[in-house]
């Protein structure tokens, strides 16, 4: 378990360096336009290589393609730093991308099935995860003033580290149902569709926000460490969440959960466009710990103890093109497009709006659902 738990926090250390990708290509004189086409290489990219790996590893073995992903990811990082223009970077982010987007989805795989195997609790585990993010930030917020080839460095040594855990041994193929968790497969792929179609129009804000943070906050004269103390503060605001995920989605169900991630979400957004300093930016970032975790969180374990077994590959492959693709294409690209018509501020605003009329129209299909499932009731117990 030990062994789990710090593979976990090196995936999602993963994740913080990318994260400062952003940052890097924003101070290197890139436009936003140009910013967001090279943030979303690699959701475009993810949307081949998720299922190519998942494809790939039911027939070696998921261990074996996540030790190939991560240290191909550990030397194909720097030819990003040494390129010297858009084009090039383009190109080498192709490449890097192809490699780097099986790491989360893969890891968290071989995490799930040794699970459902052993026994055990995934809110515990990915709690553990947040905080690997968590520290992998606030120590880049320290040293990325000094110079940004501390990002590479840190990216090599994570994957590095990672793959040196799972090493080879064992094939961990192949999703299992096992004695984790007691609950009963009675989900729909109706409301499997609905939450996969909110964590979309959700996690787009997300990753918006994340491809173009950096650039509010230069814009408003803050200091680099700005961003990674940021990143730092979002994944901590995470931990009271996870401590309780089980609880609470047995308590209102996993639609409720992730209704509640996609309206704090728009609020989220809309208070940070008007932040007048570091510490109220500070303090919007605080409500990130129920917007993205429980869109991911709640869809994640819906798919995993909810679906019946036979949908549970193909859901899991359309999860990560959404989560780790679809989402980050509409956001950084997107949002690129609009911040070069309007600001950055104003951008913020409207993605903000948007996503409080999005939670709003999910939150009416679950009413409905939730009021027939009532009715539904009431005529089988004949009350």
């Amino acid at each position: 378990m030990p062994g789990i738990i710090l593979f976990e926090a090196l995936i999602y250390a993963c994740l913080a360096t990318k994260n400062m990708l952003s940052q890097y290509f924003d101070l290197a004189g890139y436009s936003s336009v140009q910013v967001g086409f090279l943030m979303a290489v690699l959701p475009i990219v993810s949307l081949v290589s998720s299922p190519f790996w998942f494809k790939l590893g039911s027939k070696i073995g998921e261990r074996r393609i996540y030790y190939v992903v991560s240290i191909a990811t550990a030397f194909l990082i720097w030819p990003v730093f040494l390129a010297g223009d858009f084009t090039t970077n383009l190109l080498f982010m192709l490449v890097f991308s192809f490699f780097f987007s099986g790491i989360v989805p893969i890891g968290d795989s071989l995490i799930m099935s040794r699970i459902k195997l052993t026994g055990g609790r995934f809110d515990r585990i990915r709690l553990c995860g947040t905080v690997g993010f968590a520290v992998t930030s606030f120590c880049l917020s320290v040293v990325l003033g000094s110079s940004f080839v501390w990002l590479f460095v840190a990216t090599s040594l994570v994957v590095s580290l990672s793959a040196m855990i799972i090493g080879l041994k064992g094939d961990g193929a192949g999703p299992s149902r096992g004695p984790s968790k007691k609950k009963k497969a009675d989900g729909t792929l109706f409301e499997y569709s609905v939450m996969t179609a909110g964590m979309f129009l959700g996690i787009t804000l997300n990753s918006f926000h994340n491809s173009f943070i950096p650039l509010l906050t230069r814009e408003r004269g803050m200091d680099v460490s700005t961003v990674g103390v940021i990143f730092a503060i979002t994944a901590i605001s995470e931990i009271p969440f996870l401590l309780y995920a089980d609880r609470l989605i047995s308590r209102i169900g996993n639609l409720a959960v992730l209704e509640i991630g996609m309206g704090v979400i728009g609020v989220r957004m809309i208070l940070i466009s008007f932040t007048t300093s570091v510490v109220s930016l500070y303090l919007a970032e605080t409500l990130h710990g129920l917007t993205y975790i429980l869109m991911y969180y709640s869809l994640f374990d819906y798919i995993h103890f909810r679906l019946p077994e036979e949908h549970l590959t193909s859901a899991q492959s359309v999860f990560w093109v959404v989560r780790s693709g679809l989402t980050f294409i509409a956001g950084s690209i997107g949002g690129g497009f609009l911040i070069e018509r309007l600001s950055v501020t104003i951008a913020f605003r409207y993605f903000g709006v948007a996503g409080m009329a999005a939670a709003g129209i999910v939150f009416f299909i679950g009413l409905l659902k939730r009021i027939d499932s009532r009715v539904k009731y009431k005529e089988k117990t004949g009350g």
